[in-house]
């Protein structure tokens, strides 16, 4: 699993340096703070298989709200959104384009997310948020 983390955490490493090399800039670690901080504040936490602290909501298409803005936050910084939507991919509405990100995420990741749903539940927060703290 030490494996599968840091390559996710290189990609999205990777991910934000190309984004600045190209003159965009990646979503701050403080706005994400701010994303995470207002949807946990909403409602509440439950421990991951892992021991990390991730919001007690399930997401599917169709959610809004803080949760949403904190998973798409999570998503760009691990490289799994489209060079070209990132600019404008924060919005808070988990819609076509967030559930094929998080269908990416969770294909490359299909043991530790429990398979692509596009279904973000504990298993894939307990590994999306880790992995893009970095």
């Amino acid at each position: 699993m030490h494996t599968i983390r840091r390559t996710a955490v290189r990609s999205g490493i990777l991910g934000a340096a190309l984004l600045m090399a190209s003159g965009l800039a990646a979503p701050s670690a403080s706005a994400e703070a701010g994303y995470l901080a207002a949807c946990t504040s909403q409602v509440g936490t439950r421990q991951a298989y892992n021991d990390w602290p991730v919001p007690a909501v399930d997401l599917a298409r169709g959610s809004r709200g803080d949760c949403v803005r904190a998973l798409q936050w999570a998503l760009i910084r691990t490289n799994f959104v489209d060079s070209a939507d990132v600019m404008t991919f924060i919005d808070g509405d988990f819609g076509p384009k967030t559930e094929a990100a998080v269908l990416r995420f969770q294909s490359r990741y299909p043991r530790e997310t429990g398979g692509p749903d596009g279904i973000v539940g504990i298993k894939t927060w307990g590994y999306l948020l880790p992995a893009a703290e970095g």
